[in-house]
């Protein structure tokens, strides 16, 4: 272990006993034995009572299932993104789907000066920042502006006191497409500067305080989560300082916690897990999770993967038929979305939720599908919720179609060598014969029998 790591660790120490100390064992919601979660689980649609129709003969489900403690019932969440300098790296992915994975130019004939100096990306539309930029959006679409406000924080870093190192793009919204906006403008203002953790927690607790200086409004009862992306170490407030920068990066993350602020990170790339001190320590002290992301280009996916509902286990199922939902989105706040198949007549829907210590809800509606009834109505995300899932759906049938292909080409391999077995039996068994019947006839003629040379196997 390096020098420079050794001591931040020794500094993350005494930092998370001092906040043991200071900030006690309610800094965040924790599960205690006195405190059971609620388990939250409610179908919004169909409605129960109601009669539907679908000529696919499946019925959309939604709803949400959440553990929560107390009032958090509604979450605040501020996207903090590092568009420092190295973030335009090339994050080893087609981002931006171009056909195209960008490299860094000419690195195959200056790999040794490549790693001295930086060197352009072929494409920036496949860059770390772009990967940022597309896990905030896959995680974006799982959100329910219902419940949920999303705000985005950019950070990055300079030496001049006049220019702010972090900033407020998008004060707490439930307007997404406030916040797809946002997304844009970060992207095209590209990577610059260093790297300012301090300045980004600081910014992003304000905004879910809805402090005096905040772009945002507080709103009382909601869980306030800080998602926070980087890809490298703090190199400011203070320069040549990797000690002290660390330090005042996790206590920034000390006080947010003591605020009821929990921190997510997200280190990303080599640089970043190099020395992953902080960013493990900001996620630790706020009752957060720290998440390490090796290959840049694996970001979206990941994302895909985030929740905070502290739910582990959801199932939906048509209890008349015993049919399982084929298909079933959980989504990182607790919203979900299937589809399910129904019969004609009435039919029982039945949604069951398990939390991550246990607890279990269930919920149960019964509606009456005729194929030929109204469509449900459905609000625009609810449409989109559908058509992921039809997606979704789409997507297994071509892959059981390739398994089942492979299975087809596997019989048919078999029985082709049956056959050829087959066959090779029959010929060498009239082999056999013929080789007799030759025997014979020159045995009648009077000539030498002379036994011919036996014929090679097929």
């Amino acid at each position: 272990m390096r020098a420079g790591a050794a001591a931040i660790l020794v500094c993350a120490a005494l930092l998370g006993a001092a906040t043991a100390r200071a900030a006690g064992p309610d800094t965040a919601p924790k599960r205690t034995a006195d405190k059971p979660p609620e388990l939250e689980l409610e179908i919004d649609s169909p409605v129960n009572g109601a009669v539907i129709g679908d000529p696919m003969g499946t019925a959309f489900v939604s709803g949400k299932a959440l553990a929560h403690y107390g009032e958090y019932q509604t979450f605040d969440i501020v996207f903090v993104i590092d568009t420092s300098d190295s973030t335009a790296a090339p994050s080893g992915a087609d981002v931006d789907g171009d056909g195209v994975i960008g490299v860094r130019r000419g690195e195959k004939f200056l790999s040794i000066l490549g790693r001295v100096l930086p060197l352009p990306n072929t494409d920036k539309g496949d860059s770390i920042l772009a990967a940022e930029v597309a896990g905030v959006r896959v995680l974006l679409e799982q959100l329910d502006p219902r419940t949920t406000r999303v705000g985005l924080v950019a950070f990055s870093g300079d030496n001049d006191a006049l220019t702010p190192d972090a900033y407020t793009e998008v004060p707490l919204t439930s307007e997404y497409g406030k916040v797809e906006k946002g997304l844009d403008a970060i992207f095209r203002r590209g990577p610059k500067g260093l790297t300012n953790m301090v300045s980004a927690v600081n910014l992003a607790t304000i905004e879910l305080l809805g402090s005096q200086s905040a772009y945002s409004t507080k709103r009382e009862g909601s869980r306030r989560v800080v998602m926070f992306l980087t890809d490298g170490q703090p190199t400011l407030p203070l320069e040549n300082s990797q000690l002290q920068n660390a330090k005042m990066a996790i206590q920034q993350a000390v006080r947010a916690a003591k605020l009821d602020v929990r921190i997510d990170t997200f280190a990303i790339g080599e640089d970043a897990l190099s020395e992953p001190v902080v960013v493990v320590e900001m996620a630790r002290v706020t009752s957060g999770v720290f998440t390490p992301v090796r290959n840049p280009k694996d970001v979206r996916a990941i994302f895909e993967d985030v929740s905070f509902s502290e739910i582990e286990g959801l199932a939906v199922r048509n209890k008349t038929t015993g049919a399982i939902a084929s298909q079933l989105i959980s989504n990182a706040d607790g919203s979900f979305s299937a589809l399910l198949e129904m019969r004609d007549g009435e039919n029982v829907i039945e949604a069951e939720a398990r939390s991550t210590d246990g607890t279990t809800g269930r919920r149960e509606i019964t509606v009456k599908f005729l194929a030929g009834a109204q469509a449900q109505t459905l609000t625009p995300r609810m449409v989109a919720q559908r058509n992921r899932l039809l997606e979704n759906r789409l997507l297994d049938l071509q892959r059981r179609r390739v398994d089942i292909q492979a299975e087809i080409n596997e019989e048919i391999r078999r029985d082709l060598k049956v056959e050829i077995d087959q066959e090779r039996a029959k010929a060498n068994e009239a082999a056999e014969k013929m080789r007799k019947e030759i025997e014979l006839s020159v045995e009648k003629n009077g000539e030498k029998a002379e036994k011919p040379p036996s014929a090679p196997a097929p």
